[in-house]
């Protein structure tokens, strides 16, 4: 497959020096010239994107950037900046299950293409670019498509000193609860969640999996009336 970015550079955005570098190897595998920032601190992710916007053509981004004191910000609010810029990126994270639930999700839906550290290799690489770029020139994925639908609240919990919601999502899979942030609820909504309360939601329905959803444009919807054999 011919990359979309041939001959171009791509950023590599990681705190970990061995881990950047072998993205980096994987990179130059799909046939790209990889872009290793030096040892900087950014405290201001529009900081960061200059440099890489100054200095590559895409980048591959992991999502804890905070733990070596490399920036002040996760690497999915990176790759959400650069998406609002038609800039071609993909996320990476070793912590899957806990980070694409929380820290993730709240970006998730400026988030084309989210790869495993296992599944981060050449093929991958290059493929996920692509889709990025297909993405960011209008050509959305089924599986990335927003529908709007019925989200119902099933638990409100709290992780990292932030509340966070366990809800059905019955279009997509009526028996697996999804989490994701109560910050992506408008206010004057949260104040009042509760367990059962139903509230319509742009989802992208078509994901295959759960680490793939995203949610927007939250409203209330009505009560489900007991009469109409669908309560």
């Amino acid at each position: 497959m011919t990359p979309v970015l041939n001959d171009r550079r791509i950023a590599i955005i990681d705190d970990d020096k061995n881990l950047a570098e072998l993205t980096a190897w994987e990179v130059e595998e799909a046939g790209y010239e990889p872009f290793l920032l030096d040892n900087k601190h950014f405290l201001k992710v529009n900081d960061l994107v200059s440099v890489i916007r100054e200095n590559s053509q895409g980048a591959v981004c992991d999502h804890r950037l905070m733990n070596s004191g490399f920036a002040n910000f996760y690497g999915a609010e990176l790759v959400a900046n650069l998406y609002d810029l038609k800039f071609p990126s993909l996320l990476i994270t070793q912590f899957t299950q806990m980070d694409t639930a929380f820290s993730i999700r709240k970006w998730r839906h400026k988030i084309p293409v989210l790869l495993s550290r296992d599944e981060a290799n050449a093929s991958s690489i290059a493929k996920g670019i692509e889709d990025c770029t297909l993405e960011l020139s209008g050509k959305v994925p089924s599986t990335r498509k927003p529908r709007r639908t019925i989200v119902r609240i099933a638990n409100i919990d709290e992780e990292s000193n932030e509340r966070v919601i366990d809800a059905f999502i019955p279009s997509w899979n009526p028996y697996t609860a999804v989490r994701f942030p109560a910050s992506l609820i408008p206010e004057n909504i949260r104040v009042a969640l509760k367990p059962n309360m139903r509230l319509f939601a742009h989802v992208n329905t078509g994901a295959e999996k759960a680490d793939d959803l995203y949610f927007e444009k939250f409203e209330l919807a009505p009560e489900p009336d007991e009469d109409d054999g669908l309560a």
